[in-house]
């Protein structure tokens, strides 16, 4: 099976965005599984790595705007090609300066992307069986295939991956024959938003599949008011959504892969190592982190609305959070006020954290993630690769494929929900919850930790296999 994936953002970069490493891992994983996958993206100078690996392989120009565009391959990077003009990508920034207004010609860049790798598929007769878009930058990869390439790709079936719901950018009407798209779908019911142009509903009106990255997010898109009316163009296309969890790395995020302990023998010597790191002594108390992002949401509300109440308990806390926080502050001031309960790790921006991250959260028993933002919810498939049980809502991403704790399900908990994670009392509730089967059904807890680590091992090959699930029941 020969697939096309075009994504605004993929490949060896110097410090990899969350759609960057989605994007990559699921290239490699359809590689695994045996697909020829050709992911596309724009050649940015100033992100990828290696840029002398690199050479031009190609020059063409896409039939679009009759634009000329070069293809660009390194023999270190072969599942990734790269698409480059030097007035749409040579560019310092992938969407626009950071806390400043887009590139207004976004809309212009990634059609002619699109364009660009749908005429380099024909240039090298590539027999696509299946293209795939990611987020609105990969979104008129559809439209286009269905329209101006529709010779060639009229029958091929196209599926949208949306990492993320909030991201998208809005064309004015008068330029929607500018991008490919047919003006008699410029309705409520296809891609109109407020009198412009939505990528990301083009992409949706395109697409056989509208694929998002984990069960929790599909429902909570179908069952959220969503700014602007977006809520009712999802639920008229439901039958489209599907919610695909994403995975997680193992190599990366098991933190017992080399030395291969029995789990609670591992889960002590790394709850020793991260005492001594912090220089701290947890005691007997159960260790919670708190996982502060950009991603966190409403969980540092959350826990400051009950942080007086939760340091009564057992409970030593780990807030990770980056300097650059406004909430970075208060939580220092708090730690030194109270060192035997509360620890602040710094967490930089600009880079994944892994080791620091995956120590933190071995040494830990409990994950506080009250309401994420972030759609596949990674942090928790990390915290369960390192043993660490999850305390979140039912709804919150991949939440809703885990196992609630509760006396008759001791056997196969993995978690410890609640209905409302963005209620503290039901939060507060349940960690003291936690806390009682930590102290005193410890044969619950031991084995809880058992199937958190080795019980729901999600790996990007079962995201990947739910992928080709779905283009097998179309017949491909």
């Amino acid at each position: 099976m020969d697939i096309l994936v075009v994504s605004p953002e993929a490949g060896n970069w110097q410090i990899p965005s969350p759609l960057t490493t989605a994007v990559n891992r699921l290239t490699d994983a359809f590689a695994q599984a045996g697909v020829n996958v050709v992911t596309c993206s724009p050649f940015y100078k100033n992100h990828l790595q290696n840029l002398e690996s690199y050479k031009c392989v190609f020059r063409g120009a896409e039939r679009l705007h009759g634009k000329p565009y070069e293809v660009w391959v390194s023999e270190e990077d072969p599942l990734h090609t790269y698409i480059y003009n030097e007035d749409y990508f040579g560019r310092p920034y992938v969407y626009g300066p950071p806390k400043s207004v887009p590139y207004g010609d976004n809309h212009l860049r990634f059609a002619f992307l699109a364009s660009a790798c749908l005429s380099y598929a024909i240039e090298t007769k590539t027999k696509v069986q299946a293209i795939l878009g990611h987020e609105w930058g990969g979104a008129l990869v559809g439209a286009l295939a269905h329209n101006i390439y529709k010779e060639e790709f009229g029958d091929v079936p196209f599926f949208f991956t949306v990492h993320n719901i909030t991201y998208d950018f809005h064309v004015r009407s008068d330029e929607i024959e500018r991008i490919g798209l047919p003006r008699d779908r410029y309705n409520m019911d296809g891609y109109e938003f407020w009198g412009k142009v939505s990528l990301l509903k083009a992409g949706i009106c395109f697409a056989e599949k509208v694929l998002f990255p984990s069960p929790g997010y599909r429902d909570a898109m179908l069952n959220t008011n969503l700014p602007g009316g977006l809520s009712g163009f999802l639920s008229h296309n439901a039958d489209k959504l599907i919610g695909v969890q994403f995975g997680v790395s193992y190599k990366v995020w098991d933190f017992n892969r080399e030395e291969q302990l029995p789990i609670k023998e591992a889960k002590h010597r790394a709850r020793l190592q991260l005492q001594e790191s912090f220089h701290v002594n947890f005691g007997s108390k159960l260790v919670l982190y708190v996982h502060l992002d950009d991603e966190a949401g409403n969980t540092s509300e959350t826990l400051a609305t009950i942080l007086a109440d939760i340091t009564k308990q057992e409970v030593f806390i780990i807030v990770g959070i980056s300097p650059e926080d406004p909430e970075w502050h208060f939580y220092q001031d708090v730690s030194k006020q109270y060192p035997d309960i509360l620890h602040v790790l710094p967490l930089d921006k600009e880079t994944e954290n892994v080791k620091p991250l995956k120590e933190v959260l071995a040494g830990s028993d409990v994950l506080f993630a009250a309401n994420l933002r972030e759609p596949s919810t990674s942090i928790i498939l990390k915290a369960l690769a390192c043993g660490t049980l999850p305390l979140t809502g039912f709804n919150v991403g991949v939440a809703s494929m885990l196992s609630d704790y509760a006396p008759e399900t001791a056997g196969c908990a993995n978690a410890f929900l609640v209905e409302d994670e963005n209620a503290p009392h039901q939060m507060l509730r349940r960690l003291k919850d936690a806390l009682h089967v930590y102290k005193n059904e410890v044969a619950d807890w031991d084995k809880a930790v058992v199937n958190a680590y080795s019980g729901f091992h999600y790996e990007w090959a079962r995201t990947i296999s739910k992928y080709l699930l779905i283009l097998g029941e179309l017949g491909l």
